[in-house]
């Protein structure tokens, strides 16, 4: 096989919250120009295609590459130039997977099976963002492309076929839930400063509303959506812009931010001035934001209390026990479309062996049947050349059926994983040197 009919290997780097902390994740979420600069870069490092996702809670990189080791040690040192760690400190949180192991995972994200919130719907428009920067950044390919599809498809099936996405959580209502937690369930005489008016923030918008909470604040870039979601939840809502935090936060019993933004809003300073004009008065502050909002100092401010994102864990743990039975369902579908996908693509490095091989046996039926009619076939008519054309075709298609079977089903037997894959590669070559393609 020619080193150009080789199908690329499907292989993930990551990490997420069962494997890294906040303070390591959040280096791997790059800013738009930042991304574009990443993208650019790893079609230097022998990748073929590539997807990289970052949420809240994870950050992997879906790529395709034929020379593996070399291309994960390049975009290793990649990972090491644009987030300033080095490879010491990340690799130990970084798992890697390979072919079949990343096809289910991805299925699984994208069916919200491995998140911190089972069931949770933020994930699949997370997933569909991340495979539209890699087509506009014309990193996707034909792997990566059936790949994603699939994986949108899986997840539109599972929320459909099982309950799991019935009543469903969120990041957000997690969040709510701890404020709740921290003022006895009862907010009704509570007042609160929302930072951010994206998607997270109008899901904690109305679940504040839902709880009757008696003032809230909504700071954010954008007045016109902020004004929207206003519209739509809250009409009590004041807006505010970001300049006018630290005044809004003298006044409020709870901060929650969710900014997309690469420095801290709430910097140590900040805070302890918002601290000093409150009278003792404690503040509450949940940052559910990756990278974060909030100067993690602030903790050590008296009268201080600061949630991350990380430190949801446990509400959302209580929600994956309550859904155990919806899990295993969704699983059952996971693995039926993973295995379907998986068959088209080790398929996929059999095409250009197969194809050589019929090309090489009906290169030796041509010369034959071109030899015979110069000499000993000279009488026959057209018509009467096409029959013995159609019948030779015909014999050698037969010839090599049961061949080509047994080659695809030996691949479909033994292929698990990259590690198997020399193998492979070993009893094709034995094959093509069998029958000189």
């Amino acid at each position: 096989m020619n080193k150009r009919d080789e199908i690329s290997e499907i292989i993930m780097l990551g990490l997420s919250h069962k494997t890294a902390p906040l303070e390591i994740r959040e280096k791997f979420t790059f800013e738009e120009s930042v991304l574009l600069k990443f993208h650019e870069r790893a079609k230097k490092c022998g990748i073929d295609e590539m997807v990289y996702l970052a949420t809240c809670n994870r950050v992997e990189i879906y790529f395709s590459a034929r020379e593996i080791h070399r291309t994960i040690d390049k975009l290793t040192a990649l990972l090491e130039e644009f987030t300033g760690l080095s490879r010491e400190i990340f690799s130990q949180h970084i798992y890697k997977k390979y072919s079949r192991e990343v096809v289910t995972h991805l299925l699984s994200v994208a069916s919200s099976l491995d998140s911190m919130v089972i069931g949770e719907n933020e994930i699949l428009g997370q997933i569909k963002q991340a495979y539209r920067d890699s087509v506009l950044h014309k990193n996707s390919g034909i792997l990566l492309n059936r790949l994603f599809h699939q994986a949108f498809n899986t997840a539109k099936k599972v929320r459909t076929c099982t309950g799991i996405s019935q009543n469903p959580l969120s990041i957000a209502y997690i969040a709510v839930e701890l404020a709740l937690s921290k003022f006895s369930g009862d907010i009704s005489n509570r007042s609160a400063l929302l930072i951010g008016a994206g998607e997270m923030g109008e899901l904690i918008l109305k679940y504040l509303t839902k709880n009757n909470i008696r003032d809230i604040t909504i700071a954010n870039r954008s007045f016109h959506n902020a004004e929207a979601i206003v519209e739509r939840i809250n009409k009590k809502a004041h807006i505010i812009s970001l300049g006018d935090i630290a005044a809004a936060a003298e006044q409020v019993d709870i901060i929650i931010t969710s900014v997309t933004c690469h420095d801290y809003l709430l910097t140590h300073k900040l805070i302890e001035s918002v601290i000093s004009k409150r009278s003792g008065q404690p503040l509450f502050i949940i940052d559910i934001a990756v990278p974060r909002n909030v100067d993690p100092s602030v903790v050590n401010l008296p009268n201080v209390t600061l949630y991350n994102i990380d430190d949801l864990k446990g509400i959302a743990d209580k929600n994956l026990k309550n859904r155990m039975k919806e899990v295993e369902c969704a699983l059952d579908i996971v693995n039926a479309d993973a295995n379907e996908l998986i068959d088209w693509y080790e398929g996929l490095e059999l095409v250009p062996m197969i194809v050589h091989m019929q090309e090489s046996f009906d290169k030796i039926r041509d010369a034959e049947v071109s030899k015979y009619r110069r000499r000993q076939l000279k009488h026959l008519s057209e018509e009467d050349m096409q029959h013995i054309d159609d019948l030779t075709r015909q014999i050698i298609s037969k010839i090599l059926h049961n061949p080509i079977m047994a080659i695809k089903q030996n691949k479909a037997q033994h292929l698990n994983g990259y590690h198997d894959k020399d193998e492979i590669k070993q009893k094709i070559k034995i094959i093509e040197e069998l029958f000189k393609i």
